[in-house]
């Protein structure tokens, strides 16, 4: 996969001096071809998901909103690039962890033979947009996760969404149905409800 999700990080997202917000920033009007990396203040989760598709660079673009989740220490970590070029996602942070933050690297691998086996067959050597998604999983002792469920798919190809994880509920998965023949996106998402194993809590 490739090894340029650090260079896209952005030190200003990972600051704990932010605060919460409760709706999206509208990041995507300094839309960034390259991609998008974004990491929700200590101790909180992603809260809500908003895309709209970008005509200009037939992509999508992303933006994002969190919420206090977690009340105690957290232990984070960047998974690996969950996907490869041209391939759907479908993947669940680890254990009792909840997504924190997301990256979304794209670009075209035209002529760079090191991604080369990243393109589908159907998809000659010169051709060829990629985008590569991993995922930033935060979890803390002593509680688990319960009650989780899917959402049905919210978009149609395209089309502009905006989905909030349900109250008392926080994002621990995230699912990218991929039409090789249509070109058709669509995005699921799962949440769970998260409870104490402390029994000193109160």
């Amino acid at each position: 996969m490739p090894a340029l999700g650090g260079l896209l990080l952005l030190s200003a997202l990972l600051s704990t001096e932010r605060v919460y917000t409760a709706v999206p920033e509208r990041r995507w009007l300094k839309d960034n071809i390259v991609g998008i990396s974004y990491v929700c203040p200590y101790r909180g989760s992603i809260s809500m998901v908003v895309s709209q598709y970008n005509n200009k660079t037939e992509e999508r673009v992303w933006d994002f909103a969190c919420k206090s989740t977690f009340q105690s220490h957290v232990s984070c970590s960047w998974t690996d690039y969950v996907n490869r070029f041209d391939e759907g996602i479908n993947f669940s942070c680890p254990s009792e962890a909840l997504i924190c933050g997301v990256e979304n690297l794209r670009g075209t691998i035209q002529k760079d033979r090191k991604y080369s086996n990243l393109l589908s067959p159907s998809v000659g050597p010169s051709t060829g947009r990629a985008s590569w998604w991993r995922f930033y999983c935060c979890e803390a002792g002593h509680v688990c996760l319960r009650g989780c469920a899917w959402s049905p798919y919210i978009n149609q190809r395209n089309e502009y969404f905006s989905w909030e994880v349900p109250a008392d509920h926080y994002l621990a998965g995230i699912v990218r149905h991929h039409g090789n023949q249509s070109g058709e996106r669509r995005w699921q998402f799962r949440y769970c409800a998260m409870f104490s194993t402390n029994i000193f809590a109160p």
